[in-house]
């Protein structure tokens, strides 16, 4: 597999993770109104962020690398 391939795979993981991560939020709004208080994260959904960003960085790797 070639890194361009590979970063097509890592983009395509970083929209499912964008996509669960709008669940997440909905979620804990949700949440947060049934218990009148104020919005917060939940553990799953700082992960999920943190997910995001780890594969952003590595398309970007794998971008440069399929150009040399």
């Amino acid at each position: 597999m070639s890194p361009g391939d590979m970063a097509r795979e890592m983009e395509r993981v970083s929209r499912a993770l964008g996509e669960m991560r709008v669940l997440l939020a909905g979620l804990d709004q949700a949440d947060s109104a049934r218990e009148l208080r104020r919005p917060t994260n939940s553990p799953l959904r700082t992960l999920v962020e943190t997910a995001e960003e780890s594969a952003a960085r590595v398309t970007r790797y794998l971008r440069e690398q399929s150009r040399t």
